[in-house]
Formats: structure tokens, sequence, C-alpha cells
């Protein structure tokens, strides 16, 4: 019987090892899930100005309310979200809102995605996260694309547009200058 009892308390140990990763992986890679009021939905839709037929990304889509309300305004929708019971949650949203034919969450991490597809880039992540989403904007985002962040500032960009915690950033001149309005060449900024 004591083979049984350690087998059992390694059992258990596996079992709690992996519910505190799951859990705790959004912790320590990601911000903490914050639920988006709805004034605040409407306060980032209006910055972002998403239009019927454009693509649009949220990093950190937490419970899908932003996706939802892209969809709705005609838009192509995809989140990022490395929560896994926040994505079950927010596809479950999402299907019952009706707009699953136009707005998707995946359970992957932001840095996979490619942003040269996007019109709008949505961000829920901590400041630590920011300089290096910096980078990965100055060299992927298009050239006429708006990113919205919630709450949080990029360092070293100024937003071109400010409404209480939501900040709109548009690619700085010299960096559309260079990518030559091709998506996804705007290697001026990537060292920056």
């Amino acid at each position: 019987m004591p083979i049984l009892r350690l087998i059992s308390d390694l059992l258990g140990v596996v079992i709690l090892l992996g519910v505190i990763y799951f859990l705790g992986r959004p912790i320590v890679h990601g911000a903490i899930y914050y639920p988006t009021s709805s004034r605040g939905v409407e306060r980032m839709m209006r910055l972002a100005a998403v239009r019927p037929g454009e693509r649009v990304i949220d990093f950190g889509s937490g419970d899908g309310r932003l996706l939802i309300a892209a969809a709705r305004a005609g838009a192509t929708a995809v989140g990022y979200e490395i929560n896994p019971v926040l994505v079950r949650r927010s596809r479950r949203a999402i299907e019952a809102a009706g707009v699953a034919d136009r707005a998707t969450v995946r359970w992957e991490s932001m840095w996979r995605a490619d942003l040269s597809q996007y019109d709008v880039i949505f961000v829920y992540a901590f400041p630590y996260v920011m300089s290096d989403l910096r980078k990965k904007c100055f060299r992927e985002m298009r050239p006429e694309a708006r990113l919205i962040s919630n709450a949080f500032r990029i360092p070293d960009w100024e937003p071109a547009v400010e409404e209480e915690k939501a900040l709109r950033y548009q690619l700085p001149a010299e960096v559309r200058a260079v990518s030559g309005g091709k998506p996804g060449r705007n290697a001026a900024g990537a060292t920056g």
C-alpha cells in the first residue's frame, strides 16, 4: 500500500503543477485579465474607426468584447490570448453574439502574429511588453494601420490621439516613408 500512496501523491503534485502553470502563465507572461467596460469598448472602437471589410487583431483579447464589437462593425477580427480559460470563454461569447463567421480567438502568443495583415491592432499588455511591441509594429505594421492601446503607453512613441485611458498610435512619418506604402516593410524602426 505505501507504493500506491506514493504514486497517488506524485500524481496529485503533477496535477497541481499543471493547474498552476495554466492559471499562472498569463500572470507571468502577460497582463492580468481585467475586463474592459462597455464605455471602454466604445471609446476604443471610436479611436480605431473600424470600417467594414477591415482586418482587426486584438492582443490580450480577454473575453472577446473588442472582437465582437469589431465583427459587428463589419470587420474580420482575430484575438490572441494566452489564458486558456479566457480563450474558451471568448469563443463562447463570440458564438453567442452570432459573429463566429467574422471573429476568432487563438490560444497563442501575440509575438507569432504577422501584423502586416491588419488594419487595426488592439493591445492590452503591461508596460514592460510595450517596448518590444513597438519594435514589432515598426517592422510589420502597415503604414496606414492604427494601434489602440488600452491603458498603457508605448515608450518612445507618441500617441496620435489620447482619450481617457485609450491611446491611438500610428507609424511615424519617417517609418511610413521607408516602407514605401507596402505592408511589412517598416525596417527603419526595427532597431529603434
